[in-house]
């Protein structure tokens, strides 16, 4: 079996056991013994269940922003687009962290590696492109006031994670939300951005 191919069966096994186990709880010779690897064998694809699971969030990310693409195209307005594309967001945010059931503790570990830093900002690079393109657009329709628009895109991204995550400090031991919690980050989120998006408007 070709190298590539063997790595994919050792993601789709484990993102199978993070999901069934947790993430903490699964280990590496779990995940070898599923796919009928020594450990030996197994760090000859990867060094750590970290990395492993660093190529998961990543693919997921790419078929998540490629798909959200999508959607918004359908979306009628600038302004409903970047809303659209916030709410989006949060809800994959939700679903990954119900999925790979991870802890507050984990989540606070895995922030601070590098590998996952980088991961981070690529995401973050490509979210602020992505709300960029949708002012750029707006201002060369004349829908929005003169504005640097790259600093714009960073501000509004800036308020939703800030949003996002004072909701989340509260929680002591998993980051998974039930709708009660994700209700609250979703009005707050319309709200402190829709002021923003309110005083760009050239109908405000």
């Amino acid at each position: 079996m070709p190298d590539s191919d063997k790595r994919e069966e050792i993601r789709r096994v484990a993102s199978q056991s993070f999901a069934h186990f947790g993430f903490s709880k699964t280990t590496m010779d779990d995940i070898g013994r599923q796919v009928g690897l020594n450990k030996a064998s197994l760090y000859y694809y990867y060094k750590n269940k970290e990395a492993i699971f660093c190529e998961i969030i990543e693919a997921e990310g790419e078929a998540f922003l490629a798909g959200l693409k999508e959607k918004i195209r359908t979306r009628d307005g600038w302004d409903q687009k970047i809303q659209a594309y916030l709410l989006e967001r949060q809800r994959y945010f939700q679903q990954a962290a119900n999925l790979h059931k991870l802890s507050v503790k984990t989540a606070d570990q895995l922030q601070f590696q590098p590998m996952f830093r980088e991961l981070a900002d690529r995401f973050a690079q490509r979210e602020v492109s992505l709300i960029r393109d949708i002012l750029n657009q707006a201002l060369d329709l004349g829908q929005i006031r003169e504005t640097d628009t790259l600093k714009t895109a960073r501000v509004i991204l800036s308020v939703a994670n800030s949003l996002k995550n004072e909701h989340m400090g509260i929680r002591k031991t998993d980051l998974a939300m039930d709708d009660d919690v994700f209700k609250s980050i979703e009005e707050d989120t319309r709200f402190a951005v829709g002021l923003i998006l309110d005083g760009l408007s050239c109908q405000s």
